[in-house]
């Protein structure tokens, strides 16, 4: 049995909330696709794994359905909102490009990782705001239609009544944005594209390191622990230096001067060079290391946790993991 056996949903879709019903499906709701713009093979595949279609009026398919999936990317359907209304416990998720009431602007992946500020602190501060790879703002906003739609079936299992919830597909992108959002907030500095650097107090770390056959996320923050388990395992193979004379519990990595962190730093780097991506991994959920390593687009399909989900079962998906030719795949 799962989650959402026995729960019915109908998409409109275009493209907002696309993603959010096939996430519906996965958790065992019965999906039906009733509308969708714009429709290809690539974005069926990319989007709509799970979802059936049918071509009756929604007048009929919202008969006995417990969730509406509502896009209003660009105009909204005629008459929606009247045939939902009808529907007393209908969950009805709208999902716009800006937040309901604010004037209509085009809503695309690149308007809304403009707008969310994710492209502003992407890439590096002497070339242009990059954007995501695919269509990263559509996938965002999807989460949260899903999101919303969970919630919207616990309120109306704690109340007997049907819900009208509004997301937002800036809102939606600009969530993954939060660390700048915040650092607004408290400090009033607006962030800027760093590159491959975590700007921290007084000084920056390095995120993205390379290993001997790839690279792996890892940087040296304030967490003791974290900095003695990696000090240990490079003390091991005699590549720890003047790092294993450090009292990590007595120092500030980011008040430290970034001419020291970049020495200790080149030290790091040294020792991941020599590993590759699997041992790095290994050690890192062994002692706690906080590393990850980056996987390269082809080999997503045979990670453990996608085999798991079945995510791959009919190939790669299109839009969503679309990259340039000769991207790295």
């Amino acid at each position: 049995m799962m989650m959402l056996d026995g729960i019915r949903v109908v998409v409109l879709a275009d493209r907002l909330v696309d993603f959010g019903g096939s996430m519906l499906a996965r958790l065992g709701a019965q999906v039906v696709l009733a509308d969708a713009t714009g429709m290809t093979a690539a974005r069926r595949k990319a989007w709509h794994k799970g979802m059936g279609s049918s071509d009756a009026p929604l007048e009929a398919l919202l008969d006995g359905a417990d969730i509406l999936l509502d896009d209003r990317r660009t105009d909204p359907r005629a008459g929606v909102d009247a045939l939902a209304a009808r529907h007393e416990r209908l969950i009805h998720v709208v999902a716009t490009g800006w937040p309901e009431g604010q004037p209509r602007r085009p809503v695309t992946d690149l308007t809304l990782m403009a707008q969310s500020g994710l492209m502003h602190v992407t890439g590096t501060p002497a070339r242009p705001p990059l954007r995501l790879p695919g269509e990263q703002a559509y996938a965002l906003t999807g989460i949260q239609v899903a999101t919303a739609a969970l919630m919207g079936l616990r309120a109306r299992r704690l109340s007997g009544k049907g819900q009208r919830i509004a997301v937002s597909a800036l809102q939606a992108a600009a969530l993954a944005n939060y660390r700048e959002a915040v650092m607004y907030e408290h400090t009033g500095r607006v962030g800027r594209r760093r590159g491959n650097m975590l700007v921290r107090g007084s000084s920056g770390v390095r995120q993205i390191w390379p290993c001997a056959d790839g690279f792996v996320t890892w940087s040296m923050i304030d967490n003791p622990g974290m900095m003695r388990a990696l000090v240990r395992v490079m003390t091991e193979h005699g590549a720890a230096g003047e790092l294993a004379q450090i009292d990590w519990d007595a120092i500030l990595v980011a008040d430290t001067d970034q001419a020291v962190i970049d020495r200790w730093q080149d030290i790091v780097a040294d020792f991941f060079a020599k590993f590759d991506r699997v041992r790095l991994a290994s050690w890192s959920l062994e002692h706690g290391l906080g590393l990850s390593p980056i996987i390269r687009l082809s080999e997503v399909p045979q990670s453990p946790q996608m085999q798991a989900r079945g995510m791959f079962e009919d190939g790669v998906p299109g839009p969503l993991f679309a990259v340039h030719k000769g991207g790295g795949a």
